[in-house]
């Protein structure tokens, strides 16, 4: 029983540096080991949408600015050493979703995964480093009609150590597609003049001739009955 409430006691404490604390640990000569406990956090931000950008919040919801399709999306990637020694390598993988996708910043992008990486090296003790990523909204084609604020909205992003242990974090914003695609329209033409109105053509000189004639024919009728 003691031991497996000893057991319990040593998983419990290292559950409390799950994710942001890791020991590297190296032999020393005569025997034994020393380590060096790191602690990092990753955080990833938004900027509000607006004419002129607003400020930068972890996330999105429906009751907040909405993103329009085609449109550039600003973020910060925030990561912060929280130890007292510097921390040899981070590796940083971001996740891009569905409907967003990377258009410029630090570190190499695959658009088939849309996934970019890239790494820092030896953050000091207390340090911050800031990464600006600029990415884009998908076209109004490829976003259904309404607002969505979901996983295809959702960017994630996960800093590991060479040692393995792992700090993540994500940002959401909401996609507004209002654009109504419009039934074709059809155009009348109005017939070209052709050959068939040629013989209407011909009898307009014959009518002119013939009213002509009766007007003569009456007044000469006229003229007869003076007599």
């Amino acid at each position: 029983m003691k031991k497996i409430l000893f057991l319990l006691l040593i998983l419990g404490i290292l559950s409390l540096f799950h994710g942001k604390a890791y020991a590297d640990c190296q032999p020393i000569y005569g025997g034994g080991q020393t380590c060096v406990s790191y602690n990092f956090t990753i955080n990833k931000v938004v900027q509000v949408p607006g004419k002129s950008g607003g400020n930068y919040v972890d996330n999105l919801t429906i009751n907040d600015p909405r993103y329009s399709p085609s449109q550039t999306v600003n973020y910060q990637l925030i990561v912060t050493n929280t130890g007292n020694e510097t921390i040899p390598t981070l590796n940083i993988t971001d996740h891009f979703p569905q409907y967003i996708s990377f258009v410029s910043g630090a570190g190499s992008y695959d658009k088939n995964s849309k996934t970019l990486t890239f790494t820092l090296n030896n953050l000091g003790a207390g340090q911050s480093q800031t990464i600006k990523l600029q990415a884009k909204t998908a076209d109004s084609k490829t976003v259904p009609i309404g607002v969505f604020c979901n996983d295809t909205t959702t960017n994630r992003v996960t800093a590991i150590d060479s040692n393995g242990i792992s700090d993540n974090d994500s940002s959401q914003v909401c996609i507004q597609n209002s654009t109504a695609v419009l039934p074709a329209t059809t155009v009348k033409t109005t017939p070209a003049t052709g050959p068939e109105l040629l013989p209407l053509a011909l009898l307009l000189p014959g009518g002119l001739g013939g009213l002509i004639l009766r007007k003569k024919s009456k007044e000469f009728k006229f003229k007869g009955g003076e007599k």
